[in-house]
């Protein structure tokens, strides 16, 4: 009997264990790899949102501004406008231009209201659900009235999200230059 009860195969206490944590450890790298794929997955989700707002934004204003049929100026209030644009380093917030069409279009960067807006004639181009503007200004260089204006459109734009993990922010600075083509023709 002595000789059956050595003769018995088996794992040890000892053996099971050190094989759990093996497993463990196992597990632990396969969970890390898989969270750290799904945040990267979500700041890019994040990121994406912010840049599609944003490029709709200049696309639009550019062309529309580019092949404006006239000029009518930029302002810091939205009352009176300046066709002028002599002092290159003022920030705008308001610019009036006339269409092919004879539409007139006011572009605007409305910084004092909640939700901050970038709009056209008051419809914003921001959804304002997924994003918010941070920041926004035009700016307008022209030597003399006989050149087209360069208008200079300058944004910044964030994801809207209360959550404090850093793939679910997002903050991106959009710009880009204009030249008025149709201007004196």
């Amino acid at each position: 009997m002595k000789n059956l009860l050595n003769n018995q195969k088996g794992y040890t206490l000892l053996e099971l264990l050190a094989v759990m944590i093996v497993m463990a450890a196992v597990g632990l790298i396969v969970a890390t790899i898989l969270v750290s794929s799904l945040r990267g997955s979500n700041k890019t989700n994040v990121i994406d949102t912010v840049r599609e707002n944003g490029n709709y934004t200049i696309q639009q204003m550019s062309k529309m501004i580019e092949f404006a049929q006239s000029f009518q100026g930029v302002s810091t209030t939205g009352t009176s406008y300046s066709s002028a644009c002599t002092v290159p380093s003022t920030h705008y917030s308001y610019i009036k231009i006339t269409s092919f069409d004879n539409g007139q279009t006011i572009f605007s960067c409305n910084m004092t209201s909640n939700p901050k807006t970038i709009a056209s004639n008051s419809a914003s181009f921001i959804n304002t659900k997924d994003v918010s503007v941070v920041d926004c200004y035009l700016t307008c260089t022209r030597n003399n009235l006989s050149q087209s204006p360069t208008i200079g459109i300058n944004f910044t734009l964030s994801q809207n999200s209360q959550s404090a993990f850093f793939e679910k922010k997002a903050s991106i600075v959009f710009g880009t230059s204009v030249v008025i083509r149709n201007l004196n023709k």
